[in-house]
């Protein structure tokens, strides 16, 4: 996976629409990192709640796969709308010609259904709009873990609580809880078999987190999951004091489990997380906290 300095990177909006304001520190900061972006032809289009039409962005991701001299392929934010592409990519020229998207929240939908289809990693944790909204650059654990992934390297990364110890080994899947359960059912829903799951979400009621957790737990594959990430939930409310906690709904879900998990993990909507290999095989071991890319 590793992107070479110098190397050519798209720009995309999957999602909600930006302008040139929005990720011009983003850029800024590819390009100091010896990288040339390349912008999609609609990355500032506007469709309803959307940077264009699904075959306008879906155009845009084809073209910069179709392109051997780009290496890598970034989202310039999140939103609501990425999943609509999904029908409208040729994943036999993604396959053939693999290379990272890298994004997070809204980005989650297309990123695993690139993974379900293809198999093909991805980077989830960046954006470039949203983390260069107060500043010239990203957290330091956000550039830090980023430019590991970029340089081809193995990431390991720490942080969080043990809710169930032990140690193993899966295929790294998911990111924003609702946009993952969002492809349940469908043909770009990764298979769960083996997975190490990751799960964060943010503004969401408590209630519905149990809810689509439990959809999760209904799916085929989901007894042969090897272990649980959870990271942050941001501004996630609790509707009624009935509905509980985030730790508390983890706690009730996990609890009749026997596989490794981790609560809190630094990953999610907050500033500071880290940026990690979706669709790559991972070891997680909830005794020390850690998640090592293997």
């Amino acid at each position: 996976m590793k992107i070479p300095a110098g190397s050519k990177i798209g720009i995309v909006s999957p999602s909600k629409p930006v302008t040139p304001e929005d990720i011009s520190r983003g850029l800024t900061y590819l390009s100091s990192l010896g990288y040339e972006p390349v912008l999609g032809r609609h990355v500032f289009e506007r469709f309803r709640y959307m940077a264009g039409t699904p075959q306008e962005r879906a155009e845009d991701l084809m073209t910069f796969y179709r392109n051997p001299e780009i290496k890598a392929i970034f989202s310039t934010a999140g939103g609501d709308g990425s999943q609509m592409i999904a029908p409208f990519l040729d994943y036999k020229i993604i396959k053939e010609n693999p290379k990272p998207l890298v994004g997070f929240s809204d980005t989650t939908a297309i990123q695993n259904a690139i993974i379900a289809q293809t198999g093909t990693p991805q980077i989830s944790g960046f954006l470039l709009g949203y983390d260069f909204s107060d500043g010239a650059k990203p957290d330091p654990q956000i550039e830090s873990s980023l430019k590991t992934l970029l340089a081809g390297k193995k990431l390991k990364a720490s942080g969080g609580q043990t809710v169930i110890g032990g140690q193993a080994e899966g295929i790294l899947l998911g990111g924003c809880l609702s946009l993952f359960r969002s492809l349940c059912g469908t043909p770009y829903f990764p298979s769960l078999k083996n997975a190490i799951l990751l799960i964060e979400d943010v503004e969401e009621k408590t209630y519905k987190l149990d809810l689509m957790l439990e959809q999760l737990r209904q799916c085929p594959d989901f007894s042969k999951v090897r272990g649980i990430v959870f990271g942050d939930f941001d501004n996630c409310e609790i509707r009624k004091p009935e509905d509980g906690s985030t730790d508390e709904i983890i706690s009730c879900f996990t609890r009749q489990m026997n596989i490794p998990v981790i609560r809190r993990f630094p990953y999610g909507h907050q500033k500071s997380r880290c940026v990690l290999p979706l669709g790559s095989p991972i070891r997680i071991n909830a005794d020390a906290c850690t998640l090592e890319q293997l």
